[in-house]
C-alpha cells in the first residue's frame, strides 16, 4: 500500500474532510501523514495521526492583525514560495509516494506539477463558491498565485481553477451547492461529505424532554481569524424570550452571562451531528460545513456570513435554493434577524427545501467515491511500500 502524505493549514472548515478522507484512506491499509504548522498538531494528534511540520513556512501569521492576516497568509499559506522546497523535502523526508494538497496551497500545488508528482487537490467547498473566476479572492490571489509559478518555471494561469485542474480534484460539496457549477473543469469531482461517520456522542440535550420549542442551533465561525462576537449578541437579543430554545456554540467568542436570555445556552463547542436531527433551524455564518451538517439532515437556514471566502456566496445560494434566507452578517439589526427566524419558522416551504436537498447529498456517496477515485487515478493500489 501507499504512503500519503496530506499537505494542509489551519482554515477551520478545511480539516474535517481531509481528516474524513485520511481516515478511509487508513481504513483501506495505506500510511498517512499529515503536515501543516504547530498549531495544528494537536488537533491531527488526537485523531490518531502522524503529524510532521512545514519547517519553512511555519505559520506564524495566526498572530498577525485583521488588517495583516490576508498578507501574511497570501506569503505563508496560499502562495508561498517556500512551499516549492517545503514540498520535495517532506516528500522525501517522509518517504511518501502521493500527496493529497489542500486547494488553496497554491505553492505546493505548483511545487508538485513541476515535480511531477503523484497529487491531488482537496476542494473543501463548492469550487464557485470558494473560488470563482473573477471573483474577489482570486482577485486579490492571482498575481502572488503567478509570482510563484513562474519561479517553479510554470506557465503563468487565467484563473485558480487552472492550477486545481493539473490534478484529480476533490471537492467535499454537491454541484447543487455551487452557483457555477456548469463551469467546473471535468477534473474537479463533487463527492459529497467527505467527513465520514461522525464519532457517537454522549451530549445530552440541556434541555427536559417535554420541552416542545422549536430547537434553533446558532454557529457562527469556530476560526480564530474573525470575532463572532457581534453575531451572537445580536442573534440572543432577537430571540430573547421568544418561543424558541437557543443553543449557541460560540468557539472562541466569549460572551458574558448576565447577557444571555432564559431561553438560551451558549457553550464552546457541541457535536452538530448529535443536535441536528433534532433541530428546526439554525442560524450561521454560512461556512460550507455548517451549511452541508444542517441541510444534510434537512435543516432550513439563516445565514449572517462573513465577508470573506465562500461565505457570502454560499448564503446567496442557499437563499436562491429557497432552503434559507440570507442577511447581511456585519450589519443585521436584532429586528431583522427576528423577522427572518419568523419567517423561516412559519413558511413550511423553507423545510420542504432543505428536506430534498438532503435527499441529494444521501445520494453522494462522498468519501467512498473520493477513495477510490485517487486510488485509481493515483494509482495508489499498486504501490508497494514499506510501512513501518
Amino acid at each position: 500500500m501507499a504512503r500519503v502524505l496530506f499537505l494542509t493549514w489551519d482554515g477551520a472548515g478545511n480539516l474535517p474532510p481531509a481528516v474524513g478522507l485520511a481516515t478511509a484512506l487508513k481504513r483501506q491499509g495505506h500510511t498517512v501523514t499529515f503536515a501543516g504548522n504547530e498549531h495544528q498538531r494537536a488537533y491531527f494528534e488526537e485523531r490518531g495521526f502522524v503529524f510532521v511540520l512545514v519547517r519553512r513556512a511555519a505559520g506564524k501569521w495566526r498572530n498577525e492583525s485583521r488588517e495583516r492576516m490576508f498578507a501574511v497568509k497570501v506569503e505563508g499559506v496560499w502562495a508561498s514560495s517556500e512551499h516549492l522546497d517545503d514540498v520535495p523535502d517532506l516528500m522525501t523526508a517522509q518517504a511518501c509516494d502521493a500527496v493529497i494538497i489542500d486547494c488553496l496551497m497554491f505553492g505546493a500545488l505548483a511545487s508538485a506539477e513541476k515535480l511531477k508528482l503523484r497529487a491531488a487537490a482537496l476542494v473543501h467547498s463548492a469550487p464557485g463558491a470558494l473560488m470563482p473566476p473573477g471573483g474577489p479572492f482570486e482577485a486579490q490571489l492571482l498575481a502572488p498565485v503567478n509570482r510563484v509559478r513562474e519561479q517553479a518555471g510554470l506557465c503563468r494561469i487565467d484563473n485558480l481553477w487552472q492550477a486545481w485542474a493539473c490534478f484529480p480534484a476533490l471537492s467535499n460539496s454537491i454541484r447543487e451547492l455551487d452557483p457555477v457549477s456548469s463551469q467546473v473543469p471535468e477534473s474537479i469531482r463533487y463527492c459529497g461529505p467527505m467527513d465520514g461517520q461522525a464519532a457517537p456522542s454522549e451530549w445530552t440535550s440541556p434541555w427536559l424532554p417535554g420541552d416542545t420549542r422549536p430547537l434553533v442551533l446558532v454557529s457562527f465561525s469556530t476560526g480564530p481569524y474573525w470575532d463572532q462576537s457581534s453575531r451572537i449578541l445580536r442573534t440572543l437579543e432577537a430571540l430573547s424570550e421568544g418561543p424558541y430554545r437557543v443553543l449557541i456554540t460560540a468557539g472562541q467568542a466569549r460572551i458574558e452571562r448576565q447577557l444571555v436570555p432564559t431561553n438560551a445556552i451558549v457553550v464552546e463547542r457541541a457535536p452538530h451531528e448529535a443536535i441536528l436531527p433534532k433541530a428546526a433551524l439554525t442560524i450561521t455564518h454560512a461556512g460550507h460545513g455548517t451549511v452541508l451538517a444542517s441541510l444534510r439532515h434537512g435543516v432550513p437556514l439563516l445565514c449572517l456570513p462573513n465577508p470573506v471566502a465562500d461565505q457570502p456566496i454560499l448564503a446567496r445560494q442557499v437563499a436562491a435554493l429557497g432552503c434559507g434566507l440570507s442577511l447581511d452578517g456585519e450589519t443585521a439589526a436584532p429586528g431583522a434577524i427576528r423577522a427572518a427566524v419568523e419567517q423561516l419558522s412559519c413558511d413550511k416551504s423553507f423545510a420542504a427545501k432543505s428536506r430534498r436537498l438532503a435527499e441529494l447529498i444521501s445520494q453522494s456517496t462522498g468519501v467512498s467515491t473520493a477513495v477510490s477515485h485517487l486510488e485509481q487515478a493515483l494509482g495508489l493500489s499498486k504501490m508497494a511500500s514499506a510501512v513501518g
